[in-house]
């Protein structure tokens, strides 16, 4: 017996309109100068080198003239995208000025690059501030946590030179945040990662649990669950709520109180960021850098790149394709199953569950009556 799906009516629009989308553009698609052991992207990236700027203009004249929006976005990604050189984003900001102006709509382009800091100067970091872009960077913890998994190909340690690059942010005043796996390193180590993190002036903080499981490196549900938990506890006793954000909890947050996530993860759907590989292939998500979920070529028409066939499928699928035990669950407006990739867990005569459905469960019922108290708070202010 097949399993049946269900459409949120969240994404009926989906196959009738032309939503805003942005992209997320690699540059040089996985090429790194790290080799992170759990580096999900090292085994599905393009290696077909830098992108040419032929690639790069149609890219960006793709994402402005398909998107009334006033704003819209860009995150590069890699791999290690400063490794396509200053010159390439240069030539980038200027693509983007060329093609708001002949539209003349007045719309911006918000650029944020995710990067494992090691190349950061002074020269990258004026460039940042110069053109507005926030800077996401890859730091796990304090250095007997970075550096357990977080090494270059050779073999030495990155933690000195990631925090010489984020000092170079600090001085140059660019705005950041912190991405840190919760890796087997971590586990146990919620507050003293936390701690850290705000000592090295991060004000807003990702933890992405690195779900591997046949691996020394991976993290069980419960571990992860957890480790949110620790941290949790450390930032509201530490009262950092408006001072220091952690992305989770204002994810719970906001889908507490019916407002959008604004992450595909726990939204009912995905699908708005689909990503450009460096030989101009485009997908639906740099998760599902594959085959089944190939749009195209970017020099394909947008109709069929972003509004119909596979985009809009793979992106109503994240609801559709929730097995019964999510449809039912306490928690399914603060998760909605959580991310697809995850989705590995094989249930009898239903969809797979999420790796980690029980630590995601242990988590939101431990904060839950935060959440209330704090959406109280926010609605009689």
């Amino acid at each position: 017996m097949e399993p049946s799906k269900t459409i949120h009516y969240t994404q009926i629009d989906r196959l009738s309109s032309r939503r805003p989308f942005s992209l997320m553009v690699k540059p040089v698609g996985g090429l790194c100068n790290l080799d992170c052991k759990y580096c999900y992207y090292s085994c599905v990236g393009s290696s077909h080198g830098k992108m040419s700027l032929e690639i790069l203009e149609e890219a960006i004249s793709k994402l402005i003239q398909n998107n009334d929006s006033q704003e819209i976005s860009i995150l590069w990604h890699g791999g290690e995208p400063m490794l396509a050189g200053l010159a390439f984003f240069e030539k980038a900001m200027e693509f983007e000025e060329f093609f708001t102006n002949r539209k003349g709509t007045g719309q911006k382009v918000s650029n944020s690059i995710q990067t494992n800091g090691t190349l950061i100067d002074d020269n990258w970091a004026s460039f940042f501030r110069q053109n507005g872009f926030f800077v996401g960077l890859s730091l796990d913890g304090p250095k007997e946590i970075h550096d357990k998994f977080r090494q270059d190909k050779k073999g030495f340690h990155s933690f000195d030179k990631v925090l010489r690059g984020l000092e170079i942010l600090k001085n140059e005043r660019v705005e950041f945040n912190t991405l840190s796996t919760v890796n087997s390193a971590s586990v146990g180590n919620g507050p003293v990662v936390y701690d850290f993190l705000k000592e090295m002036g991060s004000k807003y903080m990702q933890f992405l649990p690195v779900v591997a499981p046949n691996d020394p490196w991976g993290i069980n549900a419960n571990d992860y669950g957890r480790f949110m938990i620790e941290v949790f506890d450390e930032w509201w006793k530490n009262q950092d709520a408006g001072n220091y954000y952690v992305q989770l909890i204002d994810i719970a947050l906001a889908n507490y109180m019916g407002q959008e996530s604004g992450l595909c993860q726990f939204s009912p759907v995905c699908g708005d960021v689909p990503v450009v590989e460096s030989d101009g292939m485009v997908y639906a998500c740099d998760h599902f850098v594959n085959r089944q979920n190939f749009l195209g070529s970017i020099y394909d028409s947008a109709d069929s790149l972003f509004y119909s066939g596979r985009l809009p499928v793979f992106g109503i699928d994240k609801f559709s394709r929730l097995p019964k035990r999510c449809k039912f669950c306490n928690h399914l407006n603060l998760c909605y199953g959580g991310c697809p990739e995850h989705r590995i867990v094989p249930l009898e005569n239903d969809f797979e569950i999420n790796f980690l459905c029980e630590g995601y469960r242990d988590f939101f019922d431990y904060i839950k009556p935060y959440l209330k108290q704090m959406s109280n708070h926010i609605n009689n202010l």
